[in-house]
């Protein structure tokens, strides 16, 4: 079976501390590829391949297995949880996550999935 898309989003895993505030910036290039558009997602600097992709808008939902939503940042709100900068996007939390473990994400704009995976929240070991 041919399996047909849009586009090959970046399969990633992202991680945080159960209680900790997130403030993470990620680097997105892009290139066109024969069944569409092929995401390339790094953290720290951008990636080697394709060229800088920038988004008008941005939609990141944080889900438990049992399909409960968690978190559903998106860019323009105010006050913003999403950042877009020219061929990257920053995210700010500052209530972080309420619970540990392994949750399924998803960053979509307006047209294309851009990067899938696993949030891993780990347990927080200090509880003030």
């Amino acid at each position: 079976m041919t399996v047909i898309s849009n586009s090959a989003p970046e399969r990633s895993s992202l991680h945080a501390v159960k209680g900790d505030a997130i403030d993470l910036e990620l680097f997105v290039n892009s290139e066109l590829i024969s069944t569409g558009r092929k995401f390339y997602v790094q953290a720290l600097s951008a990636p080697d391949d394709g060229i800088p992709y920038t988004a008008i808008s941005l939609q990141i939902q944080v889900r438990r297995k049992d399909g409960l939503l968690l978190k559903d940042w998106i860019s323009g709100v105010s006050p913003s949880d999403i950042v877009i900068g020219a061929g990257s996007f920053h995210i700010t939390d500052a209530d972080g996550f309420g619970e540990a473990g392994f949750f399924d994400f998803d960053v979509q704009d307006s047209e294309f999935t851009i990067m899938s995976g696993t949030f891993y929240v780990e347990k927080e070991t200090t509880v003030i």
